[in-house]
């Protein structure tokens, strides 16, 4: 029998201090390993029996990380990766993938403000500096009927890998923060101001809908206003991005009229 994972002891972790640190109105408590398969797997099961919102799991490297439509997300020593346990009350099933976009703007607000790096964001779910991927987001729902029971917010951050030690196929399209700014950040650090954006801007979804993070995801949105090719299942979609849906759906208009697109692979974008 697998032996359950041992999290660091609380008193001695920069990371339970720069937690402390935020208001922890979303993000209450928080369990750090030093490995895990993945941290949305981990809260998904506390999840499932009940555990309140606000538990943050962070794991120093994942094995079997995750990523859209089941693929891997490579998680080394040196990034940062964290799942946080959310029950939106006031959202509904329908609204869920809004909270990806909404994690979307917390993530390139807090590289921009606190690194001083022109984050950009690729619809749905990735942040980009030099349009090149440095974070994933993975929002996973549970539903009762038509209800959200809740969701694992999960956020990976490709922060102090060297570039080189990539995979030899991420290293086109992925980039670090060490390798953009010539020097590693301090983790800890980071994670404090994460949890602090992705609060504001959570809360901001939950009290006033997305309506009122909207423009700024359009603000930056890489896609709005190119020529993007998608994959919905085997079908694939070319059209120009034109807005971004009350309902977070890509806009797309196409030979063929205006399409809503809830869920798809960017193939390209020009």
């Amino acid at each position: 029998m697998t032996k359950p994972p041992i999290p660091f002891e609380p008193r001695n972790d920069p990371f339970q201090h720069a937690l402390a640190n935020t208001s922890k109105l979303v993000a209450k408590r928080l369990l750090h390993f030093p490995e895990l398969p993945s941290t949305n797997t981990y809260l998904k099961e506390k999840g499932t029996v009940g555990e309140r919102e606000g538990l943050v799991v962070l794991a120093d490297t994942q094995i079997a990380g995750k990523g859209r439509f089941e693929r891997s997300w490579h998680s080394p020593p040196g990034g940062l990766y964290f799942s946080i346990l959310l029950r939106l009350m006031t959202i509904s099933a329908a609204e869920a993938p809004l909270i990806t976009l909404t994690a979307g703007v917390a993530v390139a607000k807090v590289l921009q403000t606190a690194l001083g790096v022109q984050a950009k964001l690729k619809w749905p779910n990735d942040v980009l500096i030099e349009n090149r991927k440095v974070c994933g987001i993975l929002a996973e729902s549970t539903l009762i009927g038509a209800d959200i029971e809740y969701v694992v917010l999960g956020i990976g951050v490709n922060a102090n890998t060297p570039l080189n030690e990539m995979p030899s196929d991420l290293q086109t399209s992925a980039t670090t923060l060490q390798h953009i700014l010539n020097r590693p950040v301090d983790l800890p650090r980071l994670f404090g101001y994460l949890l602090g954006q992705l609060e504001f801007w959570y809360i901001r979804l939950r009290d006033q809908g997305f309506a009122s993070i909207n423009r700024e995801y359009r603000r930056l949105c890489t896609q709005l206003g190119k020529s993007v090719t998608v994959t919905i299942g085997k079908e694939k979609l070319t059209g120009v991005a034109k807005d971004i849906g009350a309902d977070g759906s890509l806009v797309l208009h196409t030979d063929s009229g205006r399409k809503h697109i809830r869920s798809a692979d960017i193939l390209s974008s020009m």
